[in-house]
């Protein structure tokens, strides 16, 4: 009787190659999400810096060409100097400025 023998890998090895490629999987999956991650990161950081930068745009902006103001409610009267007969006289201007 003869007995023929096939070379198969060893029990052990094909365990351990399955084992080293699961874990070369499951680092590149923990890299991809750790950078995503990051990327989402640097992407918020950039929009809550663009709202700041236009929100201090628009303060200083205020506060250069000041508020909405009511004419009727300041209470500022604009007094016009005409030159008279007599000299200068100043009269007060009811019209609203433009």
């Amino acid at each position: 009787m003869t007995q023929t023998q096939t070379f198969r890998f060893p029990h052990t090895a094909g365990n351990w190659l399955r084992a080293l490629i699961a874990a070369v999987l499951a680092v590149a999956f923990f890299g991809m999400v750790l950078m995503f991650a990051a990327i989402f990161a640097a992407a918020a950081l950039v929009v809550i810096g663009a709202a700041m930068l236009a929100g201090g745009a628009w303060w200083l902006w205020r506060k250069v060409r000041g508020g909405k103001r009511d004419d009727e409610d300041d209470g500022i009267t604009v007094l016009v100097a005409r030159h008279g007969p007599s000299g200068w006289t100043v009269d007060g201007d009811d019209q609203k400025r433009d």
